[in-house]
């Protein structure tokens, strides 16, 4: 083969690597991506003679190859606004071994009570995309052992099937469909749900495994009801799993917020303000009589007012129309099952 063909090839492969790397730093337009390619090779790299038209030409000559022959599933996203990278089936990154039971442990230890948690978060999810699937595999079983360490203290029987499945779910970023056992249904009849799975975690607290997903929709005895929210799963409760062909999308919907704003009582605050799975701390008021007001935000008022429950009466919700509303609820409910008032 010539000197000056094989000389093309490389320019091919090296324009194909500054496309990805530029799509790893975030949403880019094809605009962009010529910029990438042209800051790298030189305003030759697609040729002399090379305009706008002919340079898009080209640019989408080279995404086929990058999706053909290197396996990055490098598209253009509405939401993102951008060409981003939603897969790699071949991998961009390999880790030691080492590095990725880190990973694992990173993972596992920023829980959502964590500072930073969904920087981490996005961080590590961006490394385990570059990740080769069989790689990814490696994490989740590190998390696994992990996850076991804990020891599980309730009586949820959860079939080996069920775990495997949401573990290859997890690692190839696929949708689920599968029967979930809800206390909230009084006719105990198992609801069908569909959704994304993007976290399976522990909670240490009541002792059960969790899995964190967005939920598209459920199915039940009512007929279809659309969800588009996240939903925590216990694991113990789901059953018949189904992995489905739907890629994740590149990007985790973002969850609504709620404004959170609580008072302490200084016989549980003087010693600093415990760190909720749910609940971010913004700012801390601390006051004279040694009690504490807390701002905070939360995604799911529900498990925040579980939370904030331990503290008995130590603690009172006094902003936040949605917490408000269901610690009134809790509490109401709590007082007729005691008959307080009677």
């Amino acid at each position: 083969m010539p000197h000056g063909k094989r000389e093309s090839h490389w320019l091919v492969i090296r324009r194909c690597l500054a496309i990805i790397r530029r799509a790893q730093r975030g949403p880019a337009s094809w605009e962009e991506l010529i910029e990438a390619v042209l800051a790298q090779e030189g305003p030759d790299a697609y040729g002399e003679e090379a305009g706008g038209k002919a340079q898009r030409r080209r640019l989408e000559n080279d995404l086929r190859r990058i999706r053909r022959n290197l396996m990055v599933d490098l598209d253009f996203d509405r939401q993102a606004g951008g060409y981003v990278i939603g897969d790699t089936w071949g991998g961009l990154l390999d880790l030691p071994d080492e590095d990725l039971a880190t990973i694992a442990w990173l993972e596992q230890t920023f829980d959502h009570a964590s500072p930073q948690h969904d920087e981490v978060h996005a961080l590590l999810g961006q490394l385990r995309l570059y990740l080769a699937l069989e790689r990814r595999a490696v994490i989740e079983r590190c998390r696994t052992a992990l996850v076991m360490d804990l020891c599980q203290r309730d009586e949820d029987e959860i079939p080996p099937a069920v775990w495997d499945r949401l573990t290859k779910a997890l690692v190839e970023r696929r949708r689920i469909e599968f029967l979930y056992r809800s206390p909230q249904q009084e006719d105990g009849v198992p609801r069908r749900h569909v959704a994304d799975p993007y976290e399976r975690y522990f909670d240490t607290a009541g002792g059960h495994y969790y899995l964190r997903g967005w939920c598209h929709y459920t199915d039940g005895p009512l007929g279809r009801r659309e969800q588009c929210r996240y939903f925590d799963y216990r694991i113990g409760r789901i059953g018949e799993v189904h992995v489905l062909p739907h890629k994740l999308p590149p990007f985790a919907p973002s969850a609504p917020r709620y404004d959170l704003v609580y008072e302490l009582a200084p016989q549980v605050a003087r010693l600093g303000v415990t760190r909720h799975r749910g609940i971010e701390v913004q700012e801390i008021e601390r006051r004279e009589d040694g009690g504490v007001l807390v701002h905070a935000e939360t995604d799911n008022p529900f498990w925040a007012v579980r939370a904030l429950l331990h503290y008995g009466p130590s603690c009172r919700v006094v902003g936040g129309p949605e917490v408000v509303w269901e610690m009134r609820r809790t509490v109401e409910k709590m007082a007729a099952v005691y008959g307080a008032g009677d």
